[in-house]
């Protein structure tokens, strides 16, 4: 959406405020209005429904006080009296008990018309039978007279039969005007229509029994003739089968309610259009100079501060704001000058403290094309007087080389067998060949590599390399001193052992000097397994030990590697706890004897560095497809500080009970879980004890 839309929906919106509790106003007014139309027609079915009751219980009355009790009122002349005192019955019979005519008088055509009465099937006969009151039905119009049947139960058993004129009910109810098409009409329960035309149907038969079965006393909805909507109301004749019915077109029901409607609905449009045009001159307004605004802001964006925007708009504020912009656009620009002869200067002084540094630092994007490289770098490279070579491409692969080198090394240290030579860089020059011919001797690089991915350029990848030779050379000889003084004092070393079991025999265990030959022996075992683990960890740097791999089961290794360690535990009064559960049928394929010194040397080290009083947990299971080893103790800990240190030769773990060890035993253990493929790496919090993992692979 652009901004002169949101702006002008903005202030429309506004403006639509007041109309729109209007407008629902308005819509509560009209729903409001039918119902109380929909209220007036109910009354005034209640008010005719209770004119027929009135009627019915009138000519009731009068047919209970035509004769005296006692007397014998079943006779023609009475019979003649009857009719003569009411003008409105057309038809009279008197019949006995069983519905049977005894004799009838009336008018001659009403007479020729209904002959001989015989009401024994008559519903009206039957349900005045049954109740014992006078009912009244049927409604029909016979010579254009709107009659009805009247069914009156006499003391005597006998009943009389009246044909009655109902001309003045029903010019009084057709009295009763709604509008231009409503009127009061007479309904029976099948839905039929009476009015002074005799039986009429403006509405569909069954959508009145609907509504007079259904528990609503009025319906909007009622379907007429010519696919009209008729509003109608009715009311039930207490006593008698009969409904005084309201009927009116739904749209001259409604006619005024919409009219009104309509008037507020066009006043609400019109005002809403004058202030649409209203608010779009005045969005207009407002837009022209916020759009100088953003082309402004756009020019700043691509750092040009030299043309300013139009000062000019229609409204005071908003010109302030230009002319603020101006101002604002003009200080950016002199901030601008001053930020980048510093960046320069900054610039210069990273250029020189880089041309400093002897390590090797590189810059180059994912596909190995030179983006920096410092002096250092350069001459690794084979990068020439501060300049790169004409051709790109053997460039791109010597970076692409040094990459390479660290994916594949087990460390963060490369080595470059022949020097910068190994990476393609040959002599140039009149001694090329005699250069050639002398050996180059190898280098070790100290790499580090990492990723570059700033938001204001395309990624790199940034290189340092530092010349550790000199450092591996002296790593080199210190280990291979060490493998010459254990080769050479281990044979001197069995030969004391020797003397010193010799000695053994020599004394009872109780003596004195037992005591001290023990002591001797303890620091002979100590220094003999120091040279075996030299030796040991020597030949594995060299290649030369390779496992044995049997199947082992899991359960049983790791019970029969801890059993030797139960009583120093209870010695030294440390809970040691062996957890194999769900192990008893895992089976893995190592070399028993390497891997058993693997956890036996976790052990020991759980032994040392646990107090008494503390616990020690030895627990094997299957984890992730592979399996799983745990020794954890209740220790003293290892110091962050040395955690990556501890699994790296000659490296003794310093806790506040002093330094203990050789630095060889969890080197050799990392050694053997890697000639087995596995991993191992501890947890530990100084002073709350430690946690080694070994996972093999199953």
């Amino acid at each position: 959406m652009t901004l002169f839309n949101r702006l002008l929906l903005i202030i429309f919106g506004t403006g639509l405020i007041p109309i729109i509790p209007t407008a629902g106003f308005l819509f509560y007014y009209q729903s409001v209005a039918k119902k109380n139309v929909q209220s007036l027609h109910e009354n005034i079915a209640q008010m005719a429904s209770l004119m027929i009751s009135q009627k019915a219980d009138d000519l009731d009355r009068r047919l209970y006080n035509m004769w005296e009790p006692g007397t014998d009122y079943i006779t023609s002349s009475n019979l003649k009296k009857t009719l003569a005192r009411n003008p409105e019955f057309l038809f009279m019979a008197f019949a006995g008990p069983d519905g049977r005519e005894i004799f009838s008088g009336g008018a001659p055509e009403m007479k020729r018309r209904f002959g001989y009465v015989d009401l024994s099937r008559d519903p009206l006969f039957k349900k005045a039978a049954g109740t014992g009151r006078s009912q009244l039905g049927e409604f029909e119009l016979i010579y254009n007279l709107p009659i009805c049947r009247l069914i009156y139960p006499m003391e005597s058993g006998h009943y009389a039969f009246a044909v009655i004129n109902l001309r003045d009910l029903f010019v009084k109810l057709e009295m009763q005007r709604m509008g231009g098409t409503g009127g009061v009409f007479i309904a029976d329960p099948e839905g039929r229509v009476f009015s002074l035309q005799g039986e009429t149907q403006p509405v569909d038969k069954e959508s009145l029994k609907r509504l007079f079965a259904g528990p609503l006393k009025s319906s909007r909805e009622l379907a007429g003739a010519g696919g009209n909507s008729y509003l109608g109301s009715y009311s039930e004749v207490p006593g008698f089968e009969l409904y005084a019915l309201t009927l009116q077109d739904r749209w001259d029901a409604f006619r005024g309610i919409n009219l009104i409607t309509s008037l507020i609905a066009f006043f609400l449009l019109g005002i809403s259009t004058v202030f649409y045009f209203s608010a779009l001159i005045l969005s207009r307004r407002l837009i022209n100079p916020v759009s100088e605004l953003i082309e402004g802001a756009r020019r700043v964006a691509q750092h040009n501060f030299k043309m300013p925007v139009k000062e000019a708009a229609d409204i005071t504020e908003v010109s302030a704001l230009l002319r603020s912009f101006n101002a604002m656009m003009r200080e950016v620009d002199r901030y601008h000058g001053l930020q980048v002869e510093k960046m320069l200067e900054e610039k210069h002084k990273v250029e020189l403290l880089i041309s400093l540094i002897h390590d090797a630092i590189i810059l180059s994007d994912f596909k190995g094309e030179l983006l920096y490289a410092n002096a250092a770098a350069r001459g690794l490279l084979g990068v020439r007087d501060g300049k790169q070579e004409p051709e790109q491409e053997p460039l791109r692969r010597r970076v692409t080389r040094l990459i390479n080198l660290k994916a594949n090394a087990a460390g963060d240290i490369i080595e470059l067998a022949g020097g910068p030579s190994s990476l393609g860089i040959k002599p140039k020059g009149g001694a090329a060949a005699a250069v050639a011919a002398i050996p180059a001797a190898k280098k070790y690089y100290r790499m580090s590599m990492q990723v570059l991915s700033p938001k204001t350029s395309h990624p790199g990848i940034f290189i340092v390399l530092r010349d550790v030779t000199l450092e591996v050379e002296m790593q080199r000889m210190k280990e291979d001193f060490f493998h010459e003084v254990a080769h050479d004092l281990r044979a001197p070393l069995l030969t004391m052992q020797g003397y010193i079991k010799l000695l053994e025999r020599e004394f009872p265990p109780e003596a004195k000097q037992a005591g001290y030959v023990r002591k001797v022996k303890d620091s002979s075992d100590r220094l003999f397994k120091l040279l075996e683990n030299i030796l040991d960890i020597s030949k594995m740097d060299a290649g030369q030990l390779k496992p044995d791999k049997k199947k082992i089961n899991a359960a049983e290794f790791l019970a029969s590697s801890a059993e030797g360690f139960r009583a120093l535990f209870e010695e030294k009064k440390i809970t040691f706890l062996l957890d194999t559960t769900g192990a008893e049928k895992i089976e893995f394929t190592a070399d028993y004897p390497l891997l058993r010194r693997v956890i036996e040397n976790l052990l020991s080290n759980a032994w040392k560095f646990t107090p008494a009083g503390g616990k020690v947990t030895a627990l094997v299971k299957a984890e992730n497809g592979g399996l799983l080893f745990m020794v954890m103790d209740t220790g003293l800990g290892i110091p962050a500080d040395q955690l990556g240190e501890i699994f790296e030769k000659y490296k003794r773990i310093k806790s506040g009970e002093g330094e203990a060890g050789f630095g060889l035993g969890l080197a050799i253990a990392r050694k053997i879980v890697d000639l087995h493929g596995g991993r191992i790496w501890v947890e530990s919090l100084s002073g709350k004890g430690s946690r080694f993992y070994v996972l093999l692979k199953l």
